[in-house]
């Protein structure tokens, strides 16, 4: 399986939290990044949807 590069842009407090996190669990933030995708995905694959969608929409006013 080949790989790729991707970027996400996060701001200064999100990196923070995520190199806090995964130093108490002692793993990179790569790491932990990895994981939060690959776990993310597999609840979008299966289910039809995620409890915390709606509650993303009503923050953001849409």
């Amino acid at each position: 399986m080949g790989t790729t590069t991707m970027g996400v842009k996060l701001d200064d407090a999100t990196r923070e939290r995520i190199k806090t996190a995964a130093s108490r669990i002692d793993r990179t933030p790569h790491w932990l990044i990895k994981q939060a995708i690959f776990s993310y995905l597999d609840k979008l694959e299966n289910s039809d949807t995620l409890p915390e969608l709606p509650a993303l929409f009503c923050r953001r006013g849409k």
